[in-house]
């Protein structure tokens, strides 16, 4: 060990710039070596104290490291196990944590495709920022840097995505028989649910609508939504102004539907901007369109109502309500020409968004103002709109963009899109968006305010268990690349027309316009279910603890792909007979999972299964050969019997292990709660 020790001693001392090999062997040898207790180390005190230690280190660098938090575990002073470990190594006890972070860091820079934002906060760096401080002090060269230098040494080696895939595929091929995935209970980190803080409920006339706010009400007090996110707030149906003059507004019909949040203490999160009220059937076909917003004619007029509407929620609600409310002032890059904020011939959003968001500013200093609201596809505004935000002091507190699974070509000054055949779409976005971040020196919260698996509100996808398994696998995918995630949209009455007669209707909802909940509002309601701390997550499942407790909560899922001629065809799933023939197989897949470092004693494990037969509003309406007409009794029985499959196993650990097999099939979805027995 003594050995060990000098090669680090010598090398700091000799100079700070490390070589490459010399740092990695350092890091690695403190893990290697210490970790598994296989290298120099003996038995003495110190010793046995040092492998406490950096094994601490090792399970908890994705969190949190505190030596004093090590020290109370260890029943000793901290300022006593800092100079152990100094004596032993030559180096304080934070510049090894970073060392040991830096080296995982590196690996996956190397190893992987994740955005430097992920990597930073996966490796236990609060921020990008902060791991490309400490990157360059040992590496000399920034996270992106070395990436680059690194892909390029390995080029010529690099798999290609074809044998990606056929690797992928030939793994699933193998239903995991020979694969258990081992787990190991005392390795965590923070599970931030990015999934329940947001709803979207339409525009704010909906909310003066009986319906839609009993709908409001159920969605937020059954999956926990603390936000409702509202837009045109400007519209003509809410006769506040007529957009020509300046002064004598009439907030009567805002106040209504403002009044209803406050009272049931919901936050709003306002959309400022404007968009029609519309309705797809697929993309490119419309099924109704209507300009519901004020023109405002001028600017000067634009921020005098926006100027009086912030005094008014301020003196109605008080500023200590109101300054918890978060403002998105949204581009429409899609309609930018008829969904300007106000008429202008020389019209430039960048602009309507600096001097609104100093409006709103002025008035609240503390107020929480983001924005474009922006398709993913449009890489070049975002980039112009951070850096104007920069330069001219309007920087927002989020930046929010949509996000759905479709690419986009332009021809002949037109812009088209289609769905996407990329299998990784979300993540790929979200990745460009964290480059131009880090490009721009921005670190603010990410906020992917519309995301959906289709755009359509007539896609019978919507309400089958691919809708679920979609959700299920792409949120756990995304749990470090975005801060907030809101599903489009939270009911089925947002779309409602002369052709949605049917007790479902292919809506973005999460549950149908009679509160039949479909299976992605159990996805959510099962993701909810998740203890705070994460200890894995893959493609198949994620696993997580309660803080103190030997209870466990495990989510399963079997995403299966579409046939790739629904992709040609782009949305055409208007009935739901068609849904069905849409996928490939209906195989199983066996998940074999060994919680390792459990306590002993006898365990429940208790599951819950979305799948056809349990929680598919279509395979019970089905039943009833997809009839039109139902009486109010069919539709209170589909009500009630749509819900997961609930079942109980009692388990014992074995030397402090618990083994799980859960088998699925095609869009099937399990969440398991393994408690011990006399856990509180």
């Amino acid at each position: 060990m003594e050995n060990w020790i000098q090669i680090g001693n010598n090398q700091k001392n000799k100079t700070d710039r490390f070589r490459e090999d010399e740092r990695s062997y350092i890091v690695q040898g403190l893990v290697s070596v210490w970790i598994t207790g296989k290298g120099l180390l003996q038995t003495n005190s110190d010793d046995v104290r040092m492998r406490q230690i950096v094994k601490y280190v090792d399970e908890n660098r994705q969190n949190h490291v505190s030596l004093s938090e090590l020290a109370d575990e260890l029943f000793t002073a901290t300022s006593t196990l800092s100079r152990l470990f100094q004596k032993q190594t030559g180096m304080k006890f934070a510049e090894f944590v970073n060392r040991v972070r830096i080296y995982f860091a590196a690996e996956d820079l190397m190893t992987t495709s994740k955005a430097v934002t992920k990597i930073a906060v996966d490796n236990g760096f609060s921020n990008a920022s902060v791991m490309n401080r400490v990157f360059r002090q040992y590496y000399q060269c920034t996270p992106v840097e070395y990436r680059e230098k690194k892909k390029e040494e390995k080029e010529c080696t690099t798999p290609t995505k074809k044998e990606n895939r056929d690797k992928r595929n030939e793994n699933k091929s193998l239903n995991m028989e020979n694969s258990a995935i081992e787990v190991n209970v005392r390795r965590k980190s923070k599970l931030t649910k990015i999934w329940n803080q947001v709803v979207n409920i339409g525009s704010v006339y909906n909310l003066t609508l009986a319906n839609l706010q009993y709908h409001t009400i159920y969605l937020t007090e059954t999956l926990g939504f603390s936000y409702v996110r509202i837009w045109n707030v400007f519209s003509k149906k809410m006769m506040i102004t007529d957009g020509k003059t300046q002064g004598n507004y009439n907030y009567d019909m805002i106040d209504l539907a403002l009044d209803f949040l406050v009272s049931h203490h919901i936050k709003p999160f306002v959309d400022l901007g404007r968009r029609p009220d519309t309705a797809l059937s697929s993309m490119g076909n419309t099924l109704y369109f209507e300009e519901e917003c004020i023109v405002f004619q001028s600017k000067d007029i634009w921020i005098a109502m926006l100027k009086d509407f912030i005094h008014h929620i301020i003196k109605r609600y008080g500023k200590e309500e109101v300054v918890q409310w978060k403002f998105e002032l949204s581009s429409d890059i899609v309609h930018f020409v008829r969904n300007q904020y106000y008429i202008d011939k020389e019209y430039d959003y960048k602009e309507c968004y600096r001097s609104s968001y100093q409006v709103i500013k002025k008035a609240l200093p503390d107020a929480c103002v983001g924005g474009p609201s922006d398709v993913t596809n449009d890489v070049k505004f975002l980039h112009e709109y951070l850096q104007y935000s920069k330069e001219n002091n309007c920087l927002p507190e989020f930046i929010s963009i949509l996000l759905f699974p479709y690419d986009s070509s332009r021809k002949d000054g037109k812009v088209n899109y289609y769905r996407t055949q990329s299998e990784n779409y979300e993540y790929e976005k979200l990745q460009s968006i964290h480059q131009i971040m880090e490009e721009g020196e921005v670190d603010i919260p990410l906020y992917v305010v519309e995301w959906n698996s289709s755009i359509s509100n007539r896609n019978f996808l919507n309400d089958s268990c691919f809708r679920a398994s979609y959700i299920t696998k792409k949120i756990i995918e995304i749990l470090s690349m975005a801060d907030m995630v809101c599903l489009w949209m939270g009911s089925d009455w947002v779309s409602n027309y002369f052709d949605t007669k049917r007790i479902a209707n292919g809506g973005s909802g999460l549950i149908t316009k009679d509160t039949i909940r479909k299976p992605v509002y159990f996805a959510l309601q099962f993701l909810n279910q998740l203890g705070e701390e994460l200890l894995l997550h893959n493609e198949e499942l994620i696993v997580t603890k309660e803080i103190g407790k030997d209870v466990y909560h495990i989510i399963g899922f079997y995403y299966q792909k579409y046939e790739d001629t629904y992709v040609v065809a782009n949305d055409p799933i208007d009935s739901p007979e068609k849904v069905e023939k849409i996928f490939l197989t209906n195989q199983e897949c066996n998940i074999d999972l060994v919680l390792k470092n459990v306590a002993d004693g006898n365990y429940t494990i208790t599951s819950n299964r979305i799948c056809r037969e349990k929680g598919s509003i279509l395979d019970e309406w089905k039943k009833f050969q997809y009839e039109e007409t139902l009486t109010n009794e069919d539709i209170k029985y589909l009500r009630e019997i749509t819900q997961p499959e609930r079942r109980m196993e009692g388990v014992m650990s074995v030397e402090g292990t618990v083994q799980i097999r859960m088998t699925l099939r095609g869009q099937e979805i399990i969440l398991l709660h393994v408690s011990k027995d006399d856990a509180c």
